[in-house]
């Protein structure tokens, strides 16, 4: 087995589920290690319906950070990105190791630099970069592990990564900041690796519509419309709340914004609260808004289930029309 990295969580037992459809995989994160003499331990459960499938364990270094996980919450497979080896692990929904690649190769290990994924059914997007690099990379992949190709983004540092729900078209942010500079961008790419189009935000959510024309993209602060054929933005949004934008989803010709307080208290972690559900036309002409009255969670998103928009906090599921 093969010793693996990530950040340090001063925590026993922490958990993170990815995903809330027929698929989702359970991390669990255990031991408060400090010194080279201790390990941490990460495990990543695969769960089919909310059963158990099976899971994958592996020791690490004190001073590493924990993998993330990558999930297709409809086939089942899922991919553990290990940052700071510059590594990920593709695993099937039977449990078997289908394959791995190592992006750094050549390179020593990094805590500064990124891999994060979007997984489709065919075919898989990955956005990596590092500290010493002068540029980001978008690399696409077959589900089987092969590279179709590879593109330099403009600025040097990587953020996140989607993907159209016909996996033709790629939006991948990334930036650079010196000196009190910070310069951004939301890059589109199309099924050969080619630049299309770029938008003016560094987005943590994003989501396709039903054909992928338009995307939808949110920072934590405000969101915007972009028009894949006409390469252009549409419209912008800044957040309703004095809260951050966590979550953007398209549902038909409209759009699902989630907002929720952060709370940061000084003797724990920080965790959310009181999250606000506002749906927009695709002008972002607001057209409703619901609050829900939760006190604590530390993951949140929205779902479209049937038809329906559910609000997931953590292990609660709320439906919101």
């Amino acid at each position: 087995m093969r010793t693996v990295s990530l950040h340090i969580l001063l925590c026993i037992a922490f958990c993170i589920s990815v995903g809330y459809s027929q698929f989702s995989v359970q991390m669990e994160h255990i031991g408060s290690a400090k010194n080279s003499t201790e390990k941490n331990t990460v495990r990543a459960t695969l769960m089919k319906n909310g059963a158990a499938v099976f899971t994958v364990e592996r020791t690490l270094p004190f001073d590493v950070p924990y993998p993330s996980a990558t999930i297709n919450e409809t086939t089942g497979m899922f991919i553990l990105s290990y940052t700071f080896d510059g590594f990920v692990e593709a695993y099937n929904a039977s449990g078997k190791k289908m394959w791995e690649q190592n992006f750094f190769k050549e390179k020593k290990p990094n805590y500064e630099r990124t891999i994060t994924a979007a997984l489709g059914n065919h075919s898989i997007a990955f956005l990596t970069s590092d500290v010493t690099l002068s540029n980001a990379v978008v690399h696409k992949f077959t589900t089987e592990g092969r590279q179709e190709w590879e593109t330099s983004l403009p600025y040097s540092m990587g953020y996140e990564v989607a993907m159209s729900p016909d996996e033709q078209t790629i939006v991948a942010g990334t930036y650079f900041a010196s000196e009190g500079e910070v310069k951004q961008q939301a890059t589109v790419v199309d099924t050969k690796g080619t630049i299309t189009a770029s938008a003016d935000i560094l987005f943590r959510s994003a989501s396709f519509n039903s054909d992928g024309s338009l995307i939808a993209l949110a920072s934590e602060r405000e969101a915007v419309i972009y028009d894949v054929k006409k390469k252009k933005e549409t419209a912008r949004a800044a957040r309703k709340t004095g809260d951050i934008i966590s979550n953007i989803m398209w549902r038909d010709s409209e759009v699902f914004v989630l907002e929720s307080s952060v709370q940061a208290p000084s003797d724990r972690p920080f965790y959310f609260s009181n999250p606000v559900v506002i749906r927009y036309s695709s002008a972002f002409i607001e057209v409703s808004r619901n609050t829900y009255p939760l006190e604590k969670f530390k993951q949140s998103s929205l779902k479209d289930v049937s038809g329906s928009i559910e609000l997931h906090c953590d292990a609660r599921i709320i439906k919101v029309e």
